[in-house]
């Protein structure tokens, strides 16, 4: 197997990242753990939110930080997936949307990368400091379901977003 690995978006990889949007939006599928790429027009607009959202002087106050990650296979530039680690929680995260969301590119579903690419963010989460991680996903959503589970997640409890969305949520101790 190529090697994959986990790394913060570079100009480098604005046109793997706007072929990954259009992937999506050609899927009708929600961009989990992109930030603001659904809503962004100009990529190198979504690079430098990705950036200001790092650090805390530079998020929104009703936001809270968060590093934009990529998973990519470099041999043959590939953009496998994408995830946010979110550094704390709020009181939406807390019942919703965890520390971590994520997603894989539609050609590349069913083959592990979810599994792996959670488990590679999992040291970066170390580093921040964080004991543990939230992470949740669709009731439906089977595939995440085992991906979470993989990676060490044990069950809390379930809510209901304000759209009426059933999440599940996972906890993994680091």
């Amino acid at each position: 197997m190529m090697e994959e690995i986990l790394i913060e978006p570079t100009e480098e990889w604005l046109p793997e990242a706007a072929a990954y949007k259009r992937a999506f939006e050609a899927a009708g599928d929600s961009m989990d753990g992109t930030g603001s790429l659904r809503r962004a027009q100009d990529m190198a607009q979504w690079l430098q939110t990705c950036r200001d959202f790092k650090r805390r002087e530079t998020t929104p106050p009703q936001l809270v930080p968060a590093t934009q990650l990529i998973y990519v296979r470099p041999a043959d530039h590939a953009l496998l997936g994408m995830l946010q680690v979110r550094h704390e929680l709020n009181d939406y995260l807390r019942l919703y949307a965890g520390h971590i969301g994520y997603s894989v590119h539609p050609l590349h579903r069913r083959q592990g990368v979810a599994t792996r690419m959670l488990a590679a963010a999992l040291p970066y989460c170390r580093q921040l400091g964080l004991e543990r991680v939230m992470v949740t996903c669709n009731v439906e959503n089977e595939g995440s379901r085992r991906t979470i589970l993989h990676n060490g997640g044990v069950y809390e409890g379930d809510s209901v977003e304000p759209d009426g969305q059933r999440v599940q949520r996972y906890w993994i101790t680091l």
